[in-house]
C-alpha cells in the first residue's frame, strides 16, 4: 500500500483548551491514522506542565517517524516563554522558530 502523499493527506486543525497537563487521546488517535498534517492552536491553552511537554515532544517524535507534519499556531506569550525556556528544539521548530542548532541557544 503506498504513503499518502502530500496532497492526499488533509490538514486536521485542533484546539488546545485550558491546561495541558497530559496527552490528549483524541490528538493521537488523528496523528495514528497517518493520513494527516496536524495544526495546534494554543490560542486557548493556559498552562503547559512538565507532562504535558514530555507527550507533546513525544507527539512530535512520532508525526516525524510518521512523515506527518505537525505545526503550533496561535501560541500566546506565557506558553511560548515555557517552550523556549524548555529549550526542546522539536517544539520551537513546530512554533516557526529557526532551529537552535543552528543559530546556538537564543534568550
Amino acid at each position: 500500500m503506498a504513503e499518502p502523499t502530500k496532497e492526499t493527506r488533509k490538514l486536521e486543525k485542533i484546539r488546545i483548551l485550558g491546561e495541558l497537563e497530559r496527552g490528549l487521546d483524541d490528538v493521537d488517535k488523528v496523528l495514528a491514522t497517518g493520513k494527516t498534517d496536524i495544526e495546534l492552536d494554543f490560542s486557548a491553552c493556559t498552562f503547559i506542565s512538565v507532562d504535558g511537554l514530555e507527550w507533546l515532544e513525544e507527539f512530535l517524535l512520532r508525526a516525524d517517524s510518521l512523515k506527518s507534519s505537525v505545526k503550533f499556531v496561535n501560541v500566546q506569550s506565557p506558553v511560548y516563554k515555557v517552550f523556549k525556556v524548555a529549550h526542546i528544539d522539536s517544539l520551537m521548530r513546530a512554533c516557526g522558530s529557526p532551529s537552535q542548532d543552528a543559530q546556538g541557544l537564543v534568550c
